[in-house]
C-alpha cells in the first residue's frame, strides 16, 4: 500500500512540474512574460479565458464582477485591462498558483 501511495505522489509531482515549464504558444506573448515558469499551466489557462473578457468588461468592475479575483486569487478582467500594455506582475497571483 505505501509503495502504491509513493507512486501516485510521484506522479503528481511530476504533473505539476511539467505544468509549471511546459508553455504554450498562447503564453509567448509579453503579458505573460513574468508568470511563464512561476505559475501553473491551469491558471495561465484561466487568466486567458479571463483577457479574453478584457474587450466587453473594460476596466469597470462592475460590469466584470470580479469572480476569478475572490475565488481563485487570479487576476480578473477589469485588472487585466490595466496589464494590455505591459505585463502581469507575479505580486498579483494568488501565491497558491
Amino acid at each position: 500500500m505505501n509503495n502504491m501511495i509513493m507512486l501516485q505522489h510521484t506522479e503528481i509531482k511530476a504533473s505539476f512540474e511539467t505544468s509549471t515549464h511546459v508553455v504554450g504558444h498562447v503564453f509567448k506573448v509579453t503579458l505573460y512574460k513574468k508568470l511563464l515558469g512561476m505559475v501553473s499551466r491551469y491558471a495561465l489557462n484561466q487568466i486567458t479565458t479571463e483577457y479574453e473578457r478584457v474587450s466587453y468588461t473594460g476596466i469597470g468592475s462592475s460590469y466584470c464582477g470580479c469572480v476569478t479575483r475572490t475565488t481563485h486569487g487570479l487576476p480578473c478582467a477589469c485588472e487585466l485591462a490595466r496589464y494590455v500594455v505591459g505585463s502581469i506582475p507575479l505580486g498579483v497571483i494568488h501565491m497558491f498558483w
